[in-house]
């Protein structure tokens, strides 16, 4: 069936009114293909008769012409409500209509009305600028007058082209955060789901699959801070045809809580958690560096105060909560002598019992701060540094004074409020909860004249609630975590030059959901400077690196460095969490003289490269180094996008030889550039060199590391 005329006359009229997104999403009425485009990949989609399905997603230039008929396949909609199919054999097009949501966003809405019940699916599709990245979103509507039960339905729903295959995909709970896993793809399905509360404790709603066959990789993940399951699956055919010839199903959605169903009331909408993709006809890198873009144009709040990103001290693994105004004031001197530009005052500031259990009577401690957090912040900002706090707002400690006058606030399972770790997930979901959030935070701001927050999340809340109301199931912890993104949206507009810091007992609830609403986050509570090379590794995969955030300890968690051992050691340790956002949290005031010369100047060149640092493609010249026990080399390059300047870090680890040749990336072939490997000038070399014979270091011992700063001639 060809597209009606009287709706393609109206979708022409929409075009010539939003000439920006004419340019990336186009209908062909003669094909009945609508193409979406951003950057160098398209995404197509077909109507055939009252069907709407999912035909392409790829390098814009290796797509074909439609087919005159579609695909007996699932399309990118796929689901079960009441028993029923919610793909596209059961759903009729009602309306499509083309928006520009923002600046170079352009968005293909259709609606959809179910043929069998009173259901209304408003399903978005988004392209973001040149990014080659893409999200969908969908929006359910209960239009009829008893409850409607969800099964099944994710956010995306692929049926890829047959291929070899092989899967990619990010796991590791506290301390073992995003490590890099990858495995052909055989026979059967892989299927990862969170049900712990906290998205990324365990698995991450990441994943990316490349047909080998094709040349083609794809990456997709699911922007949510709750639970959620992503499946991929190869069905054997039949016959003998080859298994490689079968597709492949891709699937990410929410986990509704008890594990669903979902159930809708009368009258009743929500809107599922955006699945965010791309793919390329390069590697993994090039479709890891498409998502950063997308993260830092469109995804990411802006915070002036951190651009570049700041030094830090953070008083946590010196001190934990046995902070005081004598020992803060003492380390506040020693961070702003070593060069830190913001001071954090982490936990244990507030209550004179267990630092778990009184969460939430966010008042200082009057044994500890006896003229009040006043006296601490004044001395902070006059050494010239910036003035942080921790809280842990979502939380109400199971011996707090907020839980004894209120614990109605919190989730409840069983018609009793939910207490996991000492402490009860606080519903941001109720008015009441986010009036109180927000009268908090606004004072503390404006007492202690905060200029960054640091909200920490130290609990798995899990999958079973309460149903806040009559006729609705599987939503609650839905609710409460879209309800605390528009609260931080709403802190941040009240307070838009507070530099809002995510924490989840390290890594654990750090997604593309919780940071489109933040600045930066932290990566991992460990902070062993062997372990952390790997974990900044994984980091800068999902993320763009300037959203990494991770401190210099010391030899041991308590901050102690041994300053017996050699200064290429000291070196290594400040270097690895350079990757991202850089900070220090050790006992400055009890080290050397001698380490402290190595704290100055590595302080000082991360401030000379975290221009370049920050914004920057990111390349992985070497393997995922193992967690434990990593070996040979580990090397990560950044490259500005205009190509003149580039860093690279360059790791020696255990059983490593004493050189590598790095091959280098995303420069301009034809120009040249001036190299210096910590400090000492080498020869200039064209980019084409870098690339084909490569960048030779050489380091002394294991555990060293080198800093390599290029720059383009003029």
């Amino acid at each position: 069936m060809r597209f009606p005329r009287l709706l393609g006359t109206l979708l022409a009229a929409t075009l010539s009114s939003t000439p920006a997104a004419a340019q990336r999403i186009a209908y062909d009425s003669s094909a009945g293909a609508w193409t979406i485009t951003s950057g160098p990949v398209s995404y197509r989609l077909l109507r055939r008769g009252p069907r709407v399905t999912f035909d392409w997603l790829g390098p814009a230039s290796r797509m074909v012409a439609a087919p005159d008929t579609a695909p007996p396949s699932p399309a990118d909609l796929a689901g079960l409500a009441a028993d029923r199919s919610l793909g596209p054999d059961s759903l009729r097009l009602v309306s499509d209509s083309i928006v520009t949501v923002s600046a170079g966003v352009p968005e293909l809405r259709f609606r959809f009305a179910h043929a069998s019940l009173p259901l209304e699916l408003d399903v978005r599709y988004a392209a973001f600028g040149e990014t080659g990245v893409f999200s969908r979103e969908i929006r359910l509507a209960n239009r009829g007058s008893t409850p409607i039960p969800i099964s099944r339905l994710p956010s995306i729903a692929w049926e890829l082209p047959g291929g070899d295959y092989t899967l990619r995909y990010l796991w590791g709970s506290w301390g073992q955060e995003r490590q890099l896993a990858t495995e052909t793809l055989a026979a059967g399905a892989r299927r990862f789901e969170q049900t712990r509360g906290r998205s990324t404790n365990g698995y991450v709603p990441w994943l990316s699959l490349r047909n080998r066959t094709l040349g083609v990789e794809y990456v997709a993940e699911l922007a949510w801070s709750g639970n959620w399951w992503m499946q991929v699956e190869r069905r054997p055919g039949t016959g003998a045809a080859p298994l490689n010839d079968q597709p492949v199903d891709a699937a990410l959605g929410m986990h509704p809580d008890f594990g669903g169903p979902l159930t809708l009331a009368p009258g009743d909408t929500i809107t599922l958690p955006r699945a965010v993709f791309t793919a390329t006809g390069g590697d993994l890198d090039d479709a890891l560096n498409q998502m950063h873009r997308y993260q830092r144009t469109y995804l990411v709040p802006r915070a002036k105060a951190n651009e570049p990103p700041l030094v830090q001290f953070n008083t946590w693994f010196p001190l934990g909560p046995k902070v005081d105004i004598a020992n803060t004031i003492q380390y506040a001197d020693a961070a702003a002598a070593v060069g830190a530009e913001v001071y954090v005052l982490d936990s244990g500031w507030y209550t004179t019992g267990d630092w778990e259990r009184h969460l939430g009577d966010w008042g200082p401690d009057p044994s500890k701060f006896p003229h009040g957090l006043e006296e601490l912040a004044d001395h902070v900002h006059s050494k010239g540094m910036r003035f942080g706090l921790w809280v842990e707002i979502e939380s109400a400690g199971a011996e707090s004074r907020l839980y004894r006058e209120h614990p109605d606030w919190c989730l409840p399972y069983g018609g009793r409020p939910s207490i996991t770790a000492n402490r009860c997930q606080l519903d941001f979901a109720n008015p009441a909860v986010r009036r109180w959030a927000t009268a908090t935070v606004d004072r503390l701001v404006t007492r202690y004249r905060l200029d960054w927050i640091k909200i920490d999340y130290n609990n798995d809340p899990g999958d079973r609630f309460d149903p806040a109301r009559s006729g609705e199931s599987g939503r609650r912890l839905h609710d409460h975590v879209v309800a605390y993104y528009a609260w931080l949206d709403a802190i941040r507009a009240a307070h838009p030059a507070l530099i809002v810091e995510n924490c989840a007992s390290g890594g654990l609830r750090f997604d593309l959901g919780v940071m489109g609403h933040a600045h930066t986050s932290w990566l991992s509570d460990v902070v062993d400077p062997i372990a952390s090379v790997a974990l900044g590794y994984g980091c800068t995969l999902q993320f763009a690196p300037e959203l990494c955030n991770h401190w210099m300890v010391g030899d041991t968690d308590s901050g102690v460095v041994d300053s017996t051992r050699a200064p290429g050691w000291w070196d290594f340790m400040l270097r690895v969490p350079m990757n991202g956002q850089f900070g220090i949290s050790g006992r400055l005031p009890e080290w050397g003289a001698a380490v402290w010369r190595h704290v100055a100047a590595n302080v000082a060149l991360y401030r000379r490269i975290r221009r370049t640092i920050a914004g920057a493609d990111v390349y992985h010249l070497t393997p995922a180094p193992r967690r434990n026990d990593p070996t040979g080399w580990a090397a990560l390059e950044y490259v500005q996008p205009d190509r003149k300047r580039c860093v690279v870090l360059a790791y020696r680890l255990a059983r490593s030889s004493g050189g590598t040749t790095l091959r280098l990336r995303g420069l301009l072939s034809g120009a040249m550039y001036e190299i210096a490997v910590d400090g000492r000038r080498l020869p200039s070399a064209s980019g084409a060199t870098l690339a084909a014979r490569g960048l030779r270091l050489s380091l002394p011992a294991v555990w060293r590391a080198a800093v390599v700063e290029l720059e383009m001639r003029p």
